[in-house]
């Protein structure tokens, strides 16, 4: 999240940076969930494989699924975080406002 600082040097949230981001985050996840589409053991052409190669294989497919669905989970909490941040500038920003006004 692009962060800009002020005459004080206090850090400002640039919002449209912050969605941006947001978007890359959201992208990635969307490329992880392909990825898990395609590793997915059950697509696997067990008539090809015997034995131990076909259950090291879907144990390694699985092992593999169960990280890059990790990840996934990082970037949805990521997304929501960097929300979360924004929300929590954009309500400090107005009541500034109500203060300066008032």
């Amino acid at each position: 999240m692009a962060g800009l600082r002020d005459y004080d040097g206090k850090i400002v949230i640039d919002e449209s940076e912050a969605n941006k981001d947001i978007n890359y985050i959201n992208d990635a996840r969307a490329k992880l969930e392909a990825a898990v589409r395609l590793l997915d053991p059950a697509k696997l052409d067990r008539t090809r494989m015997e034995g131990e190669t076909r259950v090291a294989l879907e144990s390694q497919l699985t092992a593999a699924i169960k990280k890059i669905r990790a990840q996934m989970d990082n970037c949805a909490s990521m997304s929501r975080y960097i929300k979360d941040v924004v929300a929590k500038y954009r309500q400090i920003d107005r009541e500034m406002a109500e203060r300066m006004r008032g």
